[in-house]
């Protein structure tokens, strides 16, 4: 065999060597989309209609996430202090 041939040889053997590939997927340790989603839900409460809790009623409050303080008129005319609920 040629000394020429032979790196020919040897060339495109190697070429075609580092060419291969698996058909299994790759390994992922994490996944971003339960970080996207977490920041998702966090947006979503804080665009929810929530009511405000008082002992024994409750009457809406508007937008926002619910465990804040909030205040509300019973029905006597009284305000009492409550805590938002969703």
């Amino acid at each position: 065999m040629k000394p020429c041939a032979f790196y020919i040889l040897a060339l495109s053997l190697g070429i075609f060597g580092c060419t291969t590939e698996t058909s299994e997927a790759p390994v992922r340790l994490g996944t971003k989309t339960e970080a996207t989603s977490g920041f998702l839900n966090r947006l979503a409460d804080q665009f929810t209609e929530r009511e405000c809790n008082v002992n024994r009623f409750t009457c809406p409050y508007g937008l926002g996430p619910a465990g804040e303080p909030c205040d509300c008129t019973d029905p006597d005319g009284i305000v009492r202090k409550g805590l938002t609920v969703k």
